[in-house]
C-alpha cells in the first residue's frame, strides 16, 4: 500500500509538472508573439518616421521654390528646362532634396508641372500663368458711366446651340449708367460730325450676341443699375461684382506685389517713366517709346507712367501702332480730350493700394466742407477737363475719385482695363471699342506671372494650410 501511496504521489507530480510546463510554454509563444509585434510595430513606426522626415524634407525644398516664384518671378520655356531649374538654385538641394520641372505636353494654356524628391518621396505642385478672366471691352474695379453715342464690339463668350454669343460689354465691380444725348444737348466738337447717339453692341460679320446678352439703350433714355431703369441692362453688361482682384487676374499676382510686375517690366524693354505730378508731361515719352519701338521684334510696346497722364492733343492723339501697346497708368489720373483713333492694344490703370483713390488734386479740384467744388489747373487741358467733371458728377465724393476722364471720339480695339476700387470712370462722347482676345494676350505677353494653382498640391496637404 505504502508503494502504491507513493507511485501515486509521483504521478500526480509528474501532472503537476506537465501542466507546469505547458503553462510556461504558452506564456513563452505569448511573449514570442507580443514581441514579434512590438518589433513589427518598432518598424513600421520607424518606417513612417523616416517617410515623414523625407517628405517633411522635400516640402521643404518646394515651399522655398514657390516662396522665391512668389518674390523674384520665373522665366519657363519648353526649349530650356534646365534654365528654368538655375533659376530655383538656392533652393536646390535644401535638406538634401532635388527639385524638378516638366512641362505639360497636352495642355494649351502652358502648364507646368514643379516638384521636389527626397528619398523615395515626392511632392509637387501645379504651375500656370494668369488668364486675364475678366473677358470684357471694359473692366472697372469701380462703377462707370457713359454719356453720348457708344457702339461696342464685346468679347464673345460661350457659343450657344442655337449659334448665338453670350456676349460681355463691361464689367464693374460698382454700378453703370449709360445715358445718351438728351434732347437739350447738343453734339460737341470733339464726338466728330454725325456721331450716333445711343448705346449699341454688336459682334463684326454675321456673328451675333444673344438678345439677353446684348443692351440697346435708344436716343434720349437712360440705363441706370441704380434704379428701374436698370431693366435696359443687358447680361453683357455686368454690375456689382464682388471680390475682383483685376491684378491678379492679368498679372498673376496680387496688387501689393505691383513692384514685381514693373521689374519684369523693366527687364523686358519696357519703358518706365514718371510725370512727377505733373499730366502733361505723360504723352512726348509715351509717343516717343510708340515711335521707337514700332519697328522693333518685340510681340508688345510696354510703357508704365508713374503719375496723373494726360493724352489730349487737341484733335487726335497719335498713338498708332502694328504692334500692341500695353500702357500701365499708375496712381493717377487718365484723361484725354478731343480724340485717339485706331488705339491698337490695351490701357491699365491701377492704384497701389485701394485706398489711393482721390484724384481730387491731380484734376485741379477743390471740395470745401460743404461740398461746393470749384476748378484751378496750370494746365490748360486739366483746366478744361475739370468743371467738365463737376458739371457731370455732381456728388462731390464720387467726382474726387473719379480717374478716367475721356471727352471726345475714340476708336480702340484690344481693351481697357480701370483697377481703382470705388473709382468712377466716366466716358463722354463717342465711344468705338472692339474687344480682341487675340491683342488682350499680346499685350500681356512675358508679364503674366507663373503661381501655384490652388488645390493642385499632391502627396500630403502642404505645411501651413496652403492650397
Amino acid at each position: 500500500m505504502k508503494y502504491i501511496a507513493e507511485c501515486k504521489r509521483d504521478q500526480e507530480g509528474m501532472a503537476t509538472l506537465a501542466v507546469v510546463a505547458s503553462i510556461a510554454l504558452i506564456t513563452l509563444l505569448i511573449v514570442l508573439g507580443v514581441s514579434r509585434r512590438a518589433v513589427n510595430d518598432i518598424q513600421q513606426t520607424q518606417a513612417k518616421i523616416t517617410t515623414e522626415q523625407s517628405l517633411s524634407r522635400a516640402w521643404a525644398a518646394l515651399d522655398c521654390a514657390i516662396a522665391k516664384i512668389k518674390h523674384d518671378g520665373i522665366h519657363l520655356s519648353k526649349d530650356d528646362v534646365a534654365a528654368g531649374i538655375a533659376q530655383l538654385s538656392p533652393c536646390q538641394h535644401i535638406a538634401g532634396s532635388q527639385l524638378w520641372l516638366d512641362p505639360w505636353q497636352n495642355s494649351d494654356r502652358g502648364i507646368w508641372h514643379l516638384y521636389a524628391t527626397h528619398a523615395q518621396q515626392q511632392v509637387g505642385v501645379t504651375l500656370a500663368k494668369a488668364t486675364g478672366a475678366r473677358r470684357s471691352s471694359f473692366v472697372t474695379s469701380g462703377s462707370a458711366a457713359f454719356y453720348g453715342g457708344n457702339t461696342w464690339r464685346p468679347a464673345k463668350g460661350r457659343k450657344r446651340e442655337d449659334g448665338l454669343y453670350e456676349c460681355h460689354s463691361i464689367v464693374a465691380g460698382g454700378d453703370v449708367m449709360i445715358r445718351p444725348r438728351m434732347p437739350d444737348e447738343s453734339q460737341s466738337e470733339s464726338e466728330g460730325k454725325n456721331s450716333s447717339n445711343g448705346f449699341t453692341v454688336s459682334l463684326d460679320g454675321s456673328d451675333e450676341c444673344a438678345p439677353e446678352y446684348r443692351t440697346e439703350v435708344s436716343d434720349y433714355t437712360v440705363a441706370d443699375s441704380r434704379d428701374e431703369t436698370g431693366a435696359r441692362l443687358k447680361k453683357d453688361v455686368q454690375t456689382n461684382v464682388e471680390n475682383m482682384d483685376l491684378f491678379k487676374d492679368y498679372f498673376g499676382v496680387p496688387r501689393a506685389q505691383w513692384k514685381t510686375v514693373r521689374e519684369q517690366f523693366e527687364r523686358q524693354g519696357g519703358t518706365v517713366f514718371s510725370t512727377h505730378g505733373d499730366p502733361s508731361e505723360c504723352y512726348d515719352p509715351l509717343l516717343s517709346a510708340v515711335s521707337n519701338s514700332t519697328s522693333s521684334e518685340n510681340a508688345n510696346i510696354k510703357v508704365w507712367v508713374d503719375g496723373p497722364c494726360d493724352l489730349s492733343r487737341g484733335e487726335h492723339a497719335v498713338l498708332a501702332s502694328d504692334v500692341p501697346i500695353l500702357l500701365v497708368v499708375q496712381n493717377g489720373i487718365l484723361a484725354l480730350r478731343g480724340g485717339m483713333d485706331a488705339f491698337n492694344g490695351v490701357i491699365y490703370q491701377f492704384t497701389s493700394t485701394p485706398s489711393d483713390n482721390d484724384f481730387a488734386d491731380q484734376w485741379g479740384m477743390s471740395i470745401s466742407e460743404s461740398g461746393q467744388m470749384s476748378c484751378s489747373s496750370s494746365n490748360s487741358n486739366i483746366q478744361e477737363l475739370c468743371p467738365m467733371i463737376t458739371s457731370t458728377v455732381t456728388d462731390p465724393d464720387q467726382a474726387r475719385h473719379v480717374p478716367f476722364w475721356f471727352h471726345g471720339s475714340f476708336i480702340t480695339k484690344g481693351a481697357f482695363i480701370t483697377d481703382v476700387p470705388d473709382g468712377h470712370s466716366v466716358v463722354y462722347g463717342s465711344f468705338k471699342p472692339t474687344y480682341s482676345g487675340e491683342i488682350l494676350q499680346k499685350s500681356f505677353a512675358g508679364l503674366r506671372q507663373w503661381r501655384p494653382v490652388g488645390n493642385s498640391y499632391h502627396d500630403i496637404k502642404p505645411p501651413h494650410g496652403e492650397g
